[in-house]
Protein backbone atom coordinates (compact mmCIF):
# COMPACT_ATOMS: atom_id res chain seq x y z
CA UNK A 1 0.00 0.00 0.00
CA UNK A 2 1.48 3.24 -0.80
CA UNK A 3 3.19 5.21 2.23
CA UNK A 4 1.18 8.26 1.98
CA UNK A 5 -2.46 5.82 2.37
CA UNK A 6 -1.12 4.97 4.84
CA UNK A 7 0.30 8.28 6.75
CA UNK A 8 -3.21 9.62 5.63
CA UNK A 9 -1.67 12.52 3.41
CA UNK A 10 -3.15 13.46 0.40
CA UNK A 11 -1.13 14.02 -2.85
CA UNK A 12 0.31 16.99 -3.96
CA UNK A 13 -1.65 19.00 -6.40
CA UNK A 14 -0.39 19.00 -9.72
CA UNK A 15 0.76 21.98 -12.46
CA UNK A 16 -2.85 22.61 -13.26
CA UNK A 17 -4.01 23.01 -9.84
CA UNK A 18 -1.09 25.37 -8.65
CA UNK A 19 -1.69 27.71 -11.50
CA UNK A 20 -5.76 27.67 -10.55
CA UNK A 21 -4.83 28.35 -7.03
CA UNK A 22 -2.31 31.11 -7.84
CA UNK A 23 -5.11 32.72 -10.60
CA UNK A 24 -7.48 32.79 -7.89
CA UNK A 25 -5.13 34.66 -5.32
CA UNK A 26 -3.36 37.50 -7.98
CA UNK A 27 -5.82 39.93 -9.49
CA UNK A 28 -5.10 42.13 -12.32
CA UNK A 29 -4.66 45.51 -11.38
CA UNK A 30 -7.74 48.09 -12.51
CA UNK A 31 -7.78 51.73 -12.50
CA UNK A 32 -9.31 53.65 -10.18
CA UNK A 33 -12.20 56.49 -11.93
CA UNK A 34 -10.97 59.75 -10.82
CA UNK A 35 -14.82 60.99 -11.21
CA UNK A 36 -17.79 59.70 -10.60
CA UNK A 37 -20.14 58.70 -13.58
CA UNK A 38 -22.81 61.04 -14.86
CA UNK A 39 -25.99 60.32 -13.42
CA UNK A 40 -27.95 62.88 -15.58
CA UNK A 41 -26.54 60.81 -18.17
CA UNK A 42 -27.21 57.70 -17.34
CA UNK A 43 -24.17 56.08 -17.11
CA UNK A 44 -24.31 55.38 -14.16
CA UNK A 45 -26.98 52.64 -14.75
CA UNK A 46 -26.98 50.24 -17.71
CA UNK A 47 -28.50 50.08 -20.68
CA UNK A 48 -32.08 48.09 -20.03
CA UNK A 49 -33.51 45.70 -22.79
CA UNK A 50 -36.53 47.37 -24.56
CA UNK A 51 -39.37 44.78 -24.53
CA UNK A 52 -40.82 44.56 -28.19
CA UNK A 53 -44.02 44.02 -27.03
CA UNK A 54 -44.14 46.97 -24.42
CA UNK A 55 -44.96 50.09 -26.21
CA UNK A 56 -42.07 51.54 -26.72
CA UNK A 57 -40.34 48.82 -28.07
CA UNK A 58 -43.42 47.88 -30.07
CA UNK A 59 -44.68 51.42 -31.75
CA UNK A 60 -41.60 53.28 -31.15
CA UNK A 61 -39.10 50.40 -32.41
CA UNK A 62 -41.28 49.42 -35.65
CA UNK A 63 -41.12 53.22 -36.26
CA UNK A 64 -38.17 54.30 -35.20
CA UNK A 65 -37.30 56.33 -38.14
CA UNK A 66 -39.75 58.49 -36.99
CA UNK A 67 -37.58 60.03 -34.48
CA UNK A 68 -35.61 61.39 -36.43
CA UNK A 69 -32.55 61.53 -34.18
CA UNK A 70 -34.42 63.09 -31.16
CA UNK A 71 -34.66 60.45 -28.86
CA UNK A 72 -35.42 61.08 -25.29
CA UNK A 73 -39.19 62.09 -25.17
CA UNK A 74 -41.82 60.17 -25.45
CA UNK A 75 -45.09 60.50 -27.52
CA UNK A 76 -46.79 62.43 -24.75
CA UNK A 77 -44.19 64.91 -25.43
CA UNK A 78 -44.81 65.78 -29.01
CA UNK A 79 -48.48 65.45 -28.27
CA UNK A 80 -48.36 68.22 -25.91
CA UNK A 81 -45.78 70.38 -27.98
CA UNK A 82 -48.39 69.98 -31.24
CA UNK A 83 -51.16 71.11 -29.01
CA UNK A 84 -49.37 73.84 -27.66
CA UNK A 85 -47.74 75.60 -30.85
CA UNK A 86 -51.29 74.71 -33.30
CA UNK A 87 -52.80 77.52 -30.70
CA UNK A 88 -50.21 80.12 -32.34
CA UNK A 89 -52.23 80.70 -35.65
CA UNK A 90 -56.12 80.65 -34.35
CA UNK A 91 -55.15 83.52 -31.95
CA UNK A 92 -53.91 85.42 -34.49
CA UNK A 93 -56.94 85.02 -36.19
CA UNK A 94 -58.89 85.69 -33.12
CA UNK A 95 -57.10 89.19 -32.06
CA UNK A 96 -57.95 90.31 -35.64
CA UNK A 97 -61.63 89.07 -35.40
CA UNK A 98 -62.20 90.66 -32.28
CA UNK A 99 -61.12 93.68 -33.39
CA UNK A 100 -63.77 93.57 -36.22
CA UNK A 101 -66.78 92.67 -34.33
CA UNK A 102 -66.33 94.05 -31.11
CA UNK A 103 -63.23 97.08 -30.97
CA UNK A 104 -64.31 98.68 -33.96
CA UNK A 105 -67.98 98.80 -33.72
CA UNK A 106 -67.56 100.21 -30.50
CA UNK A 107 -65.81 103.22 -31.75
CA UNK A 108 -67.64 103.46 -35.03
CA UNK A 109 -71.00 102.93 -33.02
CA UNK A 110 -72.84 102.06 -36.14
CA UNK A 111 -72.65 98.84 -38.23
CA UNK A 112 -72.19 100.22 -41.87
CA UNK A 113 -69.29 102.25 -40.47
CA UNK A 114 -67.09 99.16 -39.50
CA UNK A 115 -68.27 97.14 -42.59
CA UNK A 116 -65.05 98.71 -44.41
CA UNK A 117 -62.57 97.48 -41.75
CA UNK A 118 -63.77 93.67 -42.01
CA UNK A 119 -63.45 93.67 -45.83
CA UNK A 120 -60.21 95.34 -45.30
CA UNK A 121 -58.95 91.72 -43.09
CA UNK A 122 -61.13 89.37 -44.46
CA UNK A 123 -58.04 88.17 -47.55
CA UNK A 124 -56.17 87.50 -44.18
CA UNK A 125 -58.35 85.06 -42.63
CA UNK A 126 -60.54 84.10 -45.33
CA UNK A 127 -59.02 83.36 -48.12
CA UNK A 128 -58.66 79.88 -48.92
CA UNK A 129 -55.22 79.27 -49.00
CA UNK A 130 -55.06 80.43 -45.71
CA UNK A 131 -58.11 79.85 -44.09
CA UNK A 132 -56.93 75.94 -43.39
CA UNK A 133 -53.18 77.37 -42.42
CA UNK A 134 -54.92 79.39 -40.03
CA UNK A 135 -57.34 77.67 -38.64
CA UNK A 136 -58.81 74.47 -40.03
CA UNK A 137 -55.45 72.51 -39.71
CA UNK A 138 -54.32 74.10 -36.41
CA UNK A 139 -57.79 73.63 -34.76
CA UNK A 140 -57.99 69.65 -36.02
CA UNK A 141 -54.32 69.60 -34.29
CA UNK A 142 -55.21 70.83 -31.22
CA UNK A 143 -58.51 69.08 -30.55
CA UNK A 144 -56.86 65.23 -32.04
CA UNK A 145 -53.51 65.90 -29.95
CA UNK A 146 -55.58 67.00 -26.95
CA UNK A 147 -57.70 63.68 -26.70
CA UNK A 148 -54.88 61.48 -27.74
CA UNK A 149 -52.81 62.67 -24.79
CA UNK A 150 -55.81 61.97 -22.34
CA UNK A 151 -56.24 58.18 -23.77
CA UNK A 152 -52.47 57.63 -24.00
CA UNK A 153 -52.35 58.71 -19.98
CA UNK A 154 -55.45 56.70 -19.61
CA UNK A 155 -54.35 53.37 -20.76
CA UNK A 156 -50.78 53.89 -19.15
CA UNK A 157 -52.61 54.39 -15.66
CA UNK A 158 -54.37 51.58 -16.29
CA UNK A 159 -51.76 49.63 -17.02
CA UNK A 160 -49.66 51.11 -14.02
CA UNK A 161 -52.56 49.10 -11.98
CA UNK A 162 -53.26 46.30 -14.20
CA UNK A 163 -56.40 47.10 -15.22
CA UNK A 164 -57.40 44.90 -18.18
CA UNK A 165 -60.49 45.06 -18.72
CA UNK A 166 -63.05 47.92 -19.51
CA UNK A 167 -65.03 47.22 -16.82
CA UNK A 168 -61.97 47.23 -14.53
CA UNK A 169 -60.68 50.43 -16.50
CA UNK A 170 -64.29 51.75 -15.03
CA UNK A 171 -63.72 50.78 -11.41
CA UNK A 172 -60.12 52.15 -11.53
CA UNK A 173 -61.80 55.57 -13.15
CA UNK A 174 -58.18 55.83 -15.33
CA UNK A 175 -59.00 58.89 -17.61
CA UNK A 176 -58.57 61.97 -15.11
CA UNK A 177 -61.14 63.92 -14.27
CA UNK A 178 -61.94 66.72 -17.07
CA UNK A 179 -60.16 70.40 -15.96
CA UNK A 180 -61.85 73.81 -16.31
CA UNK A 181 -59.92 74.31 -19.48
CA UNK A 182 -60.79 70.49 -20.74
CA UNK A 183 -64.44 71.27 -20.39
CA UNK A 184 -64.23 74.72 -22.03
CA UNK A 185 -62.68 73.31 -24.91
CA UNK A 186 -65.04 70.30 -25.69
CA UNK A 187 -68.15 73.03 -25.30
CA UNK A 188 -66.53 75.59 -27.39
CA UNK A 189 -66.25 72.92 -30.24
CA UNK A 190 -70.29 72.40 -31.00
CA UNK A 191 -70.42 76.29 -30.45
CA UNK A 192 -67.31 76.77 -33.19
CA UNK A 193 -69.63 74.04 -35.01
CA UNK A 194 -72.39 76.26 -35.36
CA UNK A 195 -70.73 79.45 -36.10
CA UNK A 196 -68.95 77.99 -39.00
CA UNK A 197 -71.83 76.94 -39.90
CA UNK A 198 -74.27 79.56 -40.41
CA UNK A 199 -71.30 82.29 -41.63
CA UNK A 200 -69.39 79.71 -43.93
CA UNK A 201 -70.67 76.29 -44.91
CA UNK A 202 -73.97 77.55 -45.99
CA UNK A 203 -73.56 80.81 -47.89
CA UNK A 204 -70.50 78.36 -49.57
CA UNK A 205 -73.03 76.11 -50.04
CA UNK A 206 -76.16 77.80 -51.42
CA UNK A 207 -74.23 81.13 -52.96
CA UNK A 208 -70.89 79.70 -53.61
CA UNK A 209 -69.06 81.88 -51.60
CA UNK A 210 -69.34 84.12 -48.14
CA UNK A 211 -68.87 87.83 -49.92
CA UNK A 212 -71.75 88.84 -48.36
CA UNK A 213 -71.86 87.62 -45.18
CA UNK A 214 -70.69 90.44 -42.86
CA UNK A 215 -71.71 92.23 -39.65
CA UNK A 216 -75.25 93.26 -41.31
CA UNK A 217 -75.88 90.01 -41.79
CA UNK A 218 -75.01 89.10 -38.55
CA UNK A 219 -77.32 91.87 -37.30
CA UNK A 220 -80.30 90.65 -39.41
CA UNK A 221 -79.44 87.43 -37.65
CA UNK A 222 -80.35 89.25 -34.38
CA UNK A 223 -83.34 91.30 -35.74
CA UNK A 224 -84.57 87.72 -37.03
CA UNK A 225 -84.10 86.01 -33.67
CA UNK A 226 -83.04 88.08 -31.00
CA UNK A 227 -83.26 85.30 -28.35
CA UNK A 228 -81.39 82.82 -29.71
CA UNK A 229 -78.47 84.57 -30.96
CA UNK A 230 -77.97 86.94 -27.60
CA UNK A 231 -77.96 83.47 -25.39
CA UNK A 232 -75.53 82.06 -28.36
CA UNK A 233 -72.95 84.48 -28.77
CA UNK A 234 -72.62 84.80 -24.79
CA UNK A 235 -72.17 81.31 -24.35
CA UNK A 236 -70.23 81.45 -26.76
CA UNK A 237 -67.76 84.19 -26.48
CA UNK A 238 -67.01 83.46 -22.96
CA UNK A 239 -66.14 79.47 -23.61
CA UNK A 240 -63.77 80.71 -26.31
CA UNK A 241 -62.50 84.08 -24.21
CA UNK A 242 -61.74 81.46 -21.15
CA UNK A 243 -60.39 78.86 -23.34
CA UNK A 244 -57.67 81.09 -24.80
CA UNK A 245 -56.85 82.94 -21.95
CA UNK A 246 -56.68 79.92 -19.90
CA UNK A 247 -54.76 78.14 -22.34
CA UNK A 248 -52.05 81.52 -22.62
CA UNK A 249 -51.59 80.99 -18.86
CA UNK A 250 -51.24 77.51 -18.63
CA UNK A 251 -48.11 78.03 -21.68
CA UNK A 252 -46.42 80.98 -19.08
CA UNK A 253 -46.57 78.25 -16.36
CA UNK A 254 -49.75 79.82 -14.73
CA UNK A 255 -51.78 76.26 -14.31
CA UNK A 256 -55.00 78.09 -13.37
CA UNK A 257 -57.64 76.41 -15.83
CA UNK A 258 -56.04 73.31 -16.45
CA UNK A 259 -55.14 71.95 -12.87
CA UNK A 260 -57.52 68.80 -12.41
CA UNK A 261 -57.83 65.99 -9.88
CA UNK A 262 -57.89 62.15 -10.23
CA UNK A 263 -62.10 60.91 -10.45
CA UNK A 264 -63.44 60.61 -7.38
CA UNK A 265 -61.02 63.23 -5.71
CA UNK A 266 -62.61 65.79 -3.72
CA UNK A 267 -60.73 69.25 -2.83
CA UNK A 268 -59.63 71.94 -4.62
CA UNK A 269 -56.39 72.74 -6.12
CA UNK A 270 -55.03 74.51 -3.36
CA UNK A 271 -54.71 70.93 -1.16
CA UNK A 272 -51.66 68.83 -0.29
CA UNK A 273 -51.40 65.21 -1.50
CA UNK A 274 -49.72 62.55 0.72
CA UNK A 275 -49.19 64.78 3.38
CA UNK A 276 -47.43 67.88 1.56
CA UNK A 277 -49.33 71.38 2.51
CA UNK A 278 -48.49 74.33 0.26
CA UNK A 279 -47.08 77.35 2.15
CA UNK A 280 -48.61 80.67 2.73
CA UNK A 281 -46.69 82.38 0.07
CA UNK A 282 -47.44 79.70 -2.65
CA UNK A 283 -51.02 79.75 -1.71
CA UNK A 284 -51.14 83.51 -1.76
CA UNK A 285 -49.21 83.33 -5.48
CA UNK A 286 -51.46 81.04 -6.54
CA UNK A 287 -54.81 83.14 -5.27
CA UNK A 288 -53.73 85.91 -7.39
CA UNK A 289 -52.55 83.63 -10.09
CA UNK A 290 -56.28 82.76 -10.33
CA UNK A 291 -57.79 86.24 -9.59
CA UNK A 292 -55.62 87.65 -12.55
CA UNK A 293 -56.37 84.91 -15.36
CA UNK A 294 -60.11 85.11 -14.33
CA UNK A 295 -60.42 88.48 -14.61
CA UNK A 296 -58.68 89.22 -17.55
CA UNK A 297 -61.00 86.61 -19.77
CA UNK A 298 -63.43 88.24 -17.57
CA UNK A 299 -62.81 91.69 -19.04
CA UNK A 300 -62.24 90.18 -22.47
CA UNK A 301 -65.49 88.90 -22.62
CA UNK A 302 -67.24 92.18 -21.63
CA UNK A 303 -65.54 94.13 -24.31
CA UNK A 304 -65.97 91.36 -27.14
CA UNK A 305 -69.98 91.11 -26.06
CA UNK A 306 -69.96 95.00 -25.66
CA UNK A 307 -69.32 95.70 -29.24
CA UNK A 308 -70.93 91.96 -30.51
CA UNK A 309 -74.16 92.80 -28.78
CA UNK A 310 -74.26 96.13 -27.73
CA UNK A 311 -73.71 97.64 -31.36
CA UNK A 312 -73.32 94.83 -33.79
CA UNK A 313 -76.64 92.89 -32.31
CA UNK A 314 -78.66 96.29 -32.52
CA UNK A 315 -77.94 96.96 -36.06
CA UNK A 316 -81.35 96.34 -37.37
CA UNK A 317 -82.76 94.15 -40.25
CA UNK A 318 -81.44 94.44 -43.78
CA UNK A 319 -83.75 95.56 -46.65
CA UNK A 320 -84.29 95.38 -49.82
CA UNK A 321 -82.95 92.56 -52.42
CA UNK A 322 -79.66 91.59 -49.23
CA UNK A 323 -82.65 91.39 -46.99
CA UNK A 324 -83.93 88.71 -49.09
CA UNK A 325 -80.79 86.82 -49.69
CA UNK A 326 -80.13 86.55 -45.98
CA UNK A 327 -83.44 85.48 -45.04
CA UNK A 328 -83.13 82.72 -47.75
CA UNK A 329 -79.36 81.56 -46.14
CA UNK A 330 -80.86 81.78 -42.63
CA UNK A 331 -83.77 78.99 -44.07
CA UNK A 332 -80.73 77.08 -45.34
CA UNK A 333 -79.10 75.98 -42.19
CA UNK A 334 -79.96 72.47 -41.37
CA UNK A 335 -81.45 71.24 -38.21
CA UNK A 336 -81.59 74.40 -36.13
CA UNK A 337 -83.51 76.77 -39.05
CA UNK A 338 -86.56 76.93 -37.45
CA UNK A 339 -84.50 78.86 -34.43
CA UNK A 340 -83.17 81.50 -36.73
Amino acid sequence: MDRRKETGLSAPPDESDARSLISMQELEPSPVEEAPPDLKSGAYFPKREVDPSSEQGGFAGKFSFLSLGLSGHRWDYWLSTLQKYSTYPPTLFFVLHIANTSLIPLATRTVPASEPYLLLTRPIYQAPSLEHVVLTVPIITHVVSGITLRSIRGRRRARLYGAETRAQRYLLKSWPKPSVQARLGYALLPLLGVHVLVNRLVPLAVEGGSSGVGLGYVAHGFARSPAFWNLYYIVFVAAGVWHIVGGWATWMGWRVTTARHTRGESGSIHGGYLGYMESPEQTKRKNRMWRIVHGIAAVGTAIWLAGALGVVGRGGPGSGWEAKNWDALYRSVPVISGWL
